[in-house]
């Protein structure tokens, strides 16, 4: 038995090893319905801009970020100050800073984007399309307190809220939207530090939008990852399937400002290069940080605040309820001043694996920056091999399935060791 321990332990060793901790960026997207912004369908009485700073200020005591980009602010210039003095910048807070959107396409609804300037620079602000309605990129120097402007680590953040509606000629519209979005990303900021978020108003991963956004063979060097993948990807409208990762509308019945329907949709997403999933350039996204505030997957078709929520207080849950029919989606990211992630985490490598337990067999996605063979084996508690294959697998994010349909019921190791170098041991129940 003590040699049994020995091999896993020889096998684990590579992973244990304590490292620098990095920082942490903690960014929310959140849609604001119509701040500021008034309408015969939304009037002033039932959407007052003050009772919306009430609810913004409950919602931000269950999640402080350090970026907060937003969609559906009004046009008018007073806005991002306001909200900036009434909601961040209090109780003392100073280091709150604001950028609002170029609004080129003179929309009624803008977005904006608030981050905390004791972490971040602006560095460029620039419109990545004005098709319908601007899509704005910020991007922002990664501070280094040894250096008075920030470092030269960039991150991006484009900010899109995507033309609404069900149907064909509305994903047509959407799809023209991110065509433009990736031809600018392709052109100025492939293999780098990315995320794209925002209410993108998708029914399903199979709109053309969202498949332009992820697509890897049309974009290689700029595609997106959703964080979510895979058990929140899917034809997500409506389907109960999907009820933990939808995003709205928080309420049942509507008031002709706030849709209805409960929640039953999942239209805001933050979506990250593969330079941020693999940690390539000194940030890296945190597994499993992402979250729609309030969800707890037990409000399909029903209001985000009944039954009780056992995501948030019930205070948050009331705020999200009454200040818009969107979630606030959230990520966390490392930031590392002086390694790169990989360094920092002992080169482990980047893998998602799913399902666990599995019975039939398992899915695998991992990262690697360089092609190489990649080496895939699993072994028991006696350290015996019971899987073994290598692969040749390309640089960046890969895909494989592992067949464990004849392996006996029971708890192994399943271990990969990339083109990199980097190595991963995860723990699988199988026949389970």
């Amino acid at each position: 038995m003590k040699k049994n321990i020995l091999i896993i332990a020889l096998l684990l060793a590579p992973l244990l090893s304590k490292a620098t901790a990095p920082d942490t960026v903690r960014v929310m997207q959140y849609n604001l319905l119509n701040y500021g912004n008034y309408t015969d369908y939304c009037p002033q009485e039932v959407n007052s801009v003050s009772e919306k700073n009430r609810h913004i200020r409950t919602i931000l005591t269950a999640y402080y970020p350090d970026i907060f980009t937003v969609c559906e602010v009004g046009k008018a210039s007073n806005l991002p100050g306001d909200f900036l003095r009434n909601n961040l910048n209090i109780n003392g807070i100073t280091y709150w800073k604001t950028e609002a959107g170029a609004n080129t396409s003179n929309s009624y609804l803008t977005n904006c984007i608030f981050y905390n300037s004791d972490k971040l620079v602006l560095k460029k602000h620039h419109v990545a399309q004005a098709y319908i309605r601007d899509v704005d990129i910020f991007s922002f120097y990664l501070k280094n307190d040894a250096l008075e402007h920030g470092d030269t680590t960039v991150l991006t953040c484009i900010v899109a809220h995507l033309k609404a509606g069900y149907g064909e000629d509305e994903s047509e519209k959407r799809r023209v939207m991110c065509r433009n979005i990736m031809n600018n990303i392709r052109n100025q900021y492939k293999n780098s530090n990315v995320l794209i978020m925002g209410d993108f108003n998708l029914y399903s991963n199979e709109e053309p939008a969202y498949q332009l956004l992820t697509d890897k063979n049309q974009y290689p060097d700029s595609y997106f990852i959703d964080p979510v993948y895979p058990y929140g990807v899917g034809a997500w409208n409506g389907d109960s399937h999907y009820k933990d990762y939808h995003t709205q509308s928080t309420n049942r019945q509507g008031d002709g400002c706030r849709s209805g329907g409960g929640m039953d949709d999942r239209f805001d997403f933050i979506l990250m290069s593969e330079n941020i999933y693999g940690g390539k350039d000194k940030i890296q996204y945190i597994d499993g940080s992402y979250h729609a505030i309030g969800q707890d997957g037990r409000h399909f078709n029903s209001s985000i605040n009944s039954p009780e929520n056992y995501d948030v207080s019930p205070a948050v849950a009331n705020a999200l309820f009454h200040n818009s029919d969107h979630l606030p989606v959230t990520m966390e990211l490392l930031f590392s001043k002086d390694l790169d992630i990989n360094e920092i985490t002992d080169n482990t490598l980047r893998l998602d694996i799913y399902p666990n337990p599995a019975k039939e067999k398992i899915n695998i996605r991992f990262y690697q920056e360089n092609p190489g063979k990649t080496n895939i084996c699993i072994f028991n508690l006696s350290g015996q091999i019971v899987y073994s294959d290598e692969i040749s697998a390309g640089r960046g994010v890969e895909e494989y399935v592992i067949p464990v349909g004849n392996l006996r019921q029971g708890v192994y190791f399943l271990r990969i060791t990339n083109g990199d170098g980097a190595t991963k041991v995860i723990k699988v129940g199988l026949g389970i």
